[in-house]
């Protein structure tokens, strides 16, 4: 597990902000989220409760890019 230099866990080894993901994609926000409401892509997860922050699972990203992401979970 990796920390950061505060001793916390560094939340960029496991997930991946909007700015990543949209560079990753090539996509908009708008278009992520449409495809999340169809469930055609991972949904982000919230980090800290309801404080509005949300990262997507790296694996989960990496795995829509090379298209063996399954809305099921597994591979």
């Amino acid at each position: 597990m990796t920390t950061s230099a505060s001793g916390g866990v560094d939340l960029c080894t496991y997930f991946l902000f909007w700015d990543d993901v949209k560079e990753l994609t090539g996509s908009s926000e708008a278009t992520i989220r449409r495809a999340i409401k169809r469930n055609q892509f991972p949904a982000p997860v919230s980090l800290f409760g309801n404080k509005g922050r949300v990262g997507f699972r790296r694996l989960d990203i990496h795995l829509w890019c090379e298209g063996k992401w399954n809305p099921e979970g597994g591979v």
